[in-house]
Formats: C-alpha cells, sequence, structure tokens
C-alpha cells in the first residue's frame, strides 16, 4: 500500500525530476545523521542497563553487607534511589528517540533503494556513466559517516556537561536556603530539592563519560564529584 501510494503521489513524474526529488529527499534525511546518533543512543541504553544491574546488586542484603561503606552511610542509599529515578526517566527518553531513529533510518533506506532502481531502469546491466566517481563518493560517504559518529559522541557528552552546570546553578540557591529558610517546611522542601538537584548534576556529569566511553573522570570531573558528596551530605545533615 505504501509503495502504491508513493507511485501515484509522483504519477506523471520526469525521471531528472524524480532524481532530483529523491536527491534532495536523502540529502534532507542524512543532515542531521541518524544513524550516528542512533549508535550513540543504542550505546548509552546498554550502558544504562548495566548500571540497573549493578545498583540491583545493591538491593540485595548478602552482597549489601559486604559493603561496608555503601551500609554505613545512609546518604548513599539516598542518592543511588535518586540516581535510579533519574537513570529509569532518561532509559524512557532514550528508548523513545531509538524508536524515531530507526523509522528515519528505514525510510532513508527505501529512498535508496527506490533511487538505485530508478537508476537500474536507465541503464539496465550496462555500466552507466560516472561509476569511478561513484566509488569515491562511497568512500567520501564512508569517512562523513565516521566523523559524524565522533561529532554525535561529543555532542551529546558536551549537552550533559552543560545540563550539569545549569543543575548547579538551580541547586546552590537552594542548597543555601537550607540555612536560613523561615520555616522547618522550607528548610526541609529547599533540602529537597538540592539533593534532587545536585545528584542529577551528578548523573549528567557521569553521562558525558558514558557517551565518551570514558570510565576514568579527568581530574575537573573527579573534584566536581567529591564537591557534590560534601553538598548533598550537608544537605542531608541540614534536613536531619
Amino acid at each position: 500500500m505504501h509503495s502504491k501510494s508513493l507511485s501515484e503521489t509522483h504519477k506523471g513524474e520526469t525521471v531528472l525530476a524524480a532524481l532530483t526529488r529523491l536527491d534532495q529527499e536523502i540529502a534532507s534525511s542524512e543532515r542531521t545523521h541518524p544513524v550516528a546518533r542512533l549508535a550513540v543512543v543504542t550505546a548509552e541504553i546498554d550502558s544504562i542497563q548495566q548500571l540497573f544491574i549493578s545498583l540491583d546488586l545493591y538491593k540485595r542484603p548478602m552482597l549489601a553487607s559486604e559493603n561496608e561503606d555503601f551500609v554505613a552511610n545512609v546518604n548513599r542509599k539516598e542518592m543511588r534511589r535518586l540516581e535510579l529515578s533519574w537513570l529509569r526517566n532518561r532509559y524512557g527518553e532514550l528508548a523513545r528517540e531509538r524508536r524515531v531513529l530507526h523509522a528515519q533510518i528505514l525510510r532513508i533506506r527505501s529512498l535508496y533503494t527506490q533511487l538505485q532502481k530508478l537508476l537500474e531502469s536507465l541503464w539496465g546491466a550496462e555500466t552507466r556513466p560516472g561509476t569511478p566517481l561513484e566509488s569515491v563518493l562511497t568512500k567520501a560517504c564512508a569517512l562523513r559517516d565516521a566523523l559524524a559518529q565522533v561529532s554525535a559522541r561529543l555532542r551529546a557528552a558536551a549537552e550533559y556537561a552543560h545540563a550539569a552546570v545549569r543543575l548547579m546553578d538551580d541547586a546552590l540557591p537552594a542548597w543555601k536556603l537550607t540555612t536560613v529558610g523561615k520555616s522547618g517546611w522550607e528548610r526541609s522542601t529547599s533540602c529537597a530539592d538540592a539533593c534532587r538537584l545536585l545528584v542529577q548534576a551528578r548523573c549528567a556529569e557521569r553521562g558525558a563519560r558514558r557517551v565518551l566511553a570514558a570510565p576514568a573522570a579527568p581530574r575537573a570531573a573527579r573534584a566536581l564529584r567529591l564537591a557534590l558528596d560534601y553538598a548533598f551530605t550537608d544537605a542531608i545533615h541540614d534536613h536531619k
């Protein structure tokens, strides 16, 4: 049904017009580099699934008892809970984006198939003119795709880093209110907001490293995480 409606839509179209249209549609569809983005999204989804497993391990009494630092530190337990909530939301967002990207890629493949069939209808089994140039173009496209994948990773990491900074900016005023709030309710609410935002900032920083496949954090990131630990602990103690 889809192919039939497509042929009816462009009925009476000249070969040159069809070639031009398909080329423009392919260029427009590939402008956002959905293949490169899909690779990043899929890798991140797989990584988050592994995090779900590691976070779930702490729920098992035997393994939890072996981790004295975790059991002794109630703050860590609360941070894990908030982190798991953030990861679940992020996982849902990525899963929805992956479905959209799959649909875009399927459409691009369909356009390429139509273009190839149109070219074959013109020349058949004969060697069509410009074949050497097509080989060069294929190599250039492969290089473009490789660069696009690197760019997609860097762009995703930058978005996470910017999000972490914004969350820190939002968390600082809330953190301040935990000590200057006029009522206990205001201080408790500010404490909850500060803790939530600080953990989300931590998750965003980890997200940047996750898409870059960088297990070891740079010195600045380690300093940020240490500051978040202190801030979260202070906020929890103020709340208590």
